[in-house]
């Protein structure tokens, strides 16, 4: 029988939630500088997108193994994907120009555009441009027939036509055609200006450029002048042959990244044809990869647009804040041996991590620290205290994912550096990615009865500056099932154990797909008994289509399934197959990180915290883990915060079968989640002392 079942294109839906972004920063009850910065992350995962996605699509279509079908899915894929991009590009660059550019002008910031600027800053202009930006540039001309320069992937061009002076008299001149590199490590993209009449003033440095091109090109005169960028393929594996430097094999990997073949040119669309067709016969790329835009490209640049009203304009959110049950305490050990204790970020502070380890590093019984390190903060305190810890006479080892895309480089620095001071350091081996974010210490207490290993897991990586956006949490816990087999996996990364056996973690590779096929078969059961059943997935992404038909199998069980998936979601809604299942996703000032999943399991309510979104990738080719919660004021803390999130009618979406996004809206009262969790978790960090659990919590 025909399997009647449909999937979401996974790009598709990615582009579906990056709309999402762009609605939040068309949302005119955002603060305005809020705004723009959701504009500069909307075409800032755009640009990551083509780099990697969409790279892949080419790959395909230049690799000789691919037959003809697979070679044609990905081309309608790929024409599909500039469609859509084609019209969301269209309506940012409306709202842009339209809603945003006016709005700052309202609240006395002049943002000039198009060049068109006040008489009294012309000399001003002409004078910064000479002392400032003229000395950086690098004018060169576009020879179709000659040797081309290389346009640097993610940069910033001006695109000229010209004309010789010593021609003006020759009605069949032809034109010159010459690019210009923004060099913007030399100068800011925005040029504040002086103010005038009460009001602010700042310019774009593409348009201070395009005013002075006469300096530039002095034998010539300008016909005009357009924007343009490339980007490059960014995606790539690492595959080393036995006793390749795995190190050394990424390092060559990432140079080769700079040079990667181009998958998309971005054009202002007032760029005439012909002019086009030049520029794409001269660096060897075919029309199917262009993407028009506006004349101002690389507007991730908008987060550094500088507020000069005078007024704040961007939502101020609270300090992460205090536990005062670690605050008081001597020791967070002394505090967690006696129970679990979950943190979220950031909504409380990212410092009692890096006072965990501090203490670790002090505490004479502790002999081992042992932690995975997926993306390296900059200036990292984790690090830092890793660093002291060996220098405190402790085993410190870290296991470093150095595949971790983008991160690649700073990842192999901080390796070496911690290398240095006495860490050990195991990188990531081929075909696999470690994704788990986990940390154990070990200790030798004289007294048997104290525990023998403290962990820490978590939804987000050991990284303080995502731990300001990312909304994730993470478990301290003495368990020794969980610590065992933590140490357990450890020992596997390393090479020195090979036992696979996880009664307590789930493991992707492992046992994860297994138990969790499991746990979706037992709710089956229990609604065809006529009995509750109930599923909840939070999560970044899903994708694998094993997992999807399980839920689907489930909805038709008439299992009720809520799903909070804030970004690529391939499951279709509103199916007969899928009539039991409800898709939401949270866009707000937080990037919603954590993997959450429950199962009603017959009133037992099994919870998981995990590592892992429910993508191919991350259940068959990563190794990710997901800790059950066994205590059960925790397990309460945080159903309270995904009852929360499933209420959300301010911030929350439904997807719907066309992909859409529809804001949940409700005539009860405003339920925002990110802002109540502050109210939530102020009240479950002064928790009663009898019971566990805040006051207001108790019946």
């Amino acid at each position: 029988m025909e399997n009647v079942r449909k999937y979401f294109k996974r790009d598709i839906s990615w582009l579906s939630f990056n709309y999402r972004v762009l609605m939040e920063a068309m949302d005119k009850t955002v603060p305005l500088f809020d705004r723009i910065r959701f504009l500069s992350i909307y075409q800032s995962n755009q640009e990551e997108f083509y780099r990697v996605r969409v790279s892949e699509y080419h790959q395909i279509l230049s690799d000789p193994s691919k037959d003809e079908e697979e070679k044609g899915q990905a081309e309608r894929t790929l024409e599909s994907i500039n469609r859509e991009v084609n019209r969301q590009v269209d309506i940012f660059n409306k709202f842009f120009f339209n809603d945003i550019i006016p709005e700052l002008e309202s609240e006395g910031m002049v943002l000039y555009h198009q060049e068109k600027i006040e008489e009294f800053h012309r000399q001003e202009v002409r004078n910064f441009f000479k002392e400032e930006v003229f000395p950086f540039l690098q004018p060169v001309l576009i020879l179709k027939d000659d040797i081309v320069s290389f346009l640097r992937d993610n940069r910033l061009y001006l695109a000229i036509k010209m004309y010789r002076k010593s021609e003006r008299n020759n009605p069949d001149r032809q034109p010159f055609y010459a690019q210009i590199k923004i060099p913007f490590s030399k100068v800011p993209r925005f040029i504040n200006l002086t103010p005038y009449n009460g009001k602010s003033y700042v310019m774009f440095i593409d348009d201070m450029i395009a005013l002075n091109l006469d300096i530039v090109f002095p034998g010539f005169d300008i016909d005009s002048h357009y924007a343009i960028r490339v980007s490059r393929d960014a995606d790539f594996s690492i595959e080393p042959k036995e006793g390749v430097n795995i190190v050394d094999a990424v390092r060559k990997r990432v140079k080769k990244r700079k040079i990667g073949n181009a998958n998309r040119l971005v054009y202002d669309a007032s760029m005439p044809r012909d002019m086009l067709e030049y520029i794409c016969e001269a660096y060897d790329i075919p029309h199917g990869q262009c993407i028009r835009s506006s004349r101002y490209l690389n507007l991730e640049d908008l987060t550094k647009l500088p507020n000069l009203t005078g007024k704040v304009l961007s939502e101020t959110l609270p300090s992460p804040m205090r536990l005062p049950i670690f605050d008081n305490a001597r020791s967070m050990f002394e505090v967690i041996r006696h129970r679990d204790f979950l943190i979220h970020f950031p909504y409380q502070s990212f410092d009692y991590l890096t006072r965990f380890l501090t203490e670790a590093a002090d505490d004479p019984t502790v002999t081992d620290i042992k932690l995975t390190q997926y993306r390296v903060a900059e200036n990292s305190e984790v690090i830092d205290r890793l660093l002291y810890a060996a220098k405190r006479g402790k085993r410190v080892t870290v296991y470093v994912e150095i595949k971790a895309r983008f991160d690649e480089e700073n990842n192999i620095i901080t390796s070496e550096l911690m290398q240095e001071s006495g860490v050990r350091i195991v990188y990531s081996t081929p075909g696999l990615k470690v994704h788990a974010k986990a940390l154990l210490i070990k200790c030798a207490p004289a007294d048997s009865s104290q525990p023998q290993a403290y962990a820490f897991l978590s939804t987000g990586n050991f990284n303080e500056d995502t731990a300001r956006i990312y909304s994730d949490m993470g478990l301290f816990t003495v368990n020794n099932q969980i610590t065992g087999e933590l140490d357990k996996l450890f020992s596997i990364l390393d090479g020195s154990s090979t036992d696979r056996d996880f009664k307590t973690l789930l493991v992707a590779q492992f046992n994860m797909v297994d138990v969790l096929k499991q746990k979706i078969r037992f709710e089956m059961e229990e609604a065809r008994q006529g009995r509750k059943a109930h599923i909840i997935l939070k999560m970044n992404g899903l994708h694998d289509t094993g997992m999807i038909d399980a839920l689907y199998d489930a909805s038709e069980a008439g299992v009720h399934i809520d799903l909070l998936v804030r970004g690529i979601n391939c499951l279709v809604p509103n199916q007969p197959y899928s009539r039991n299942i409800h898709m939401t996703r949270i866009i707000d000032s937080y990037l919603e990180h954590a993997r959450i999943w429950y199962f009603y399991a017959g009133g037992r309510e099994e919870v998981y915290l995990a590592s892992a979104d429910w993508m191919r990738r991350n259940l068959n080719r990563r190794i990710e883990t997901a800790v059950p919660i066994l205590d059960q004021h925790i397990k309460n803390e945080i159903m309270s915060v995904i009852d929360l999130q499933l209420r959300d009618n301010v911030k929350a979406c439904y997807i719907d079968e066309y992909l859409e996004n529809h804001y949940v809206r409700n005539e009860g009262p405003k339920i925002r989640s990110q802002r109540l969790c502050f109210n939530l978790l102020a009240e479950y960090s002064t928790p009663d002392s009898s019971t566990g659990m805040p006051e207001i919590f108790i019946s």
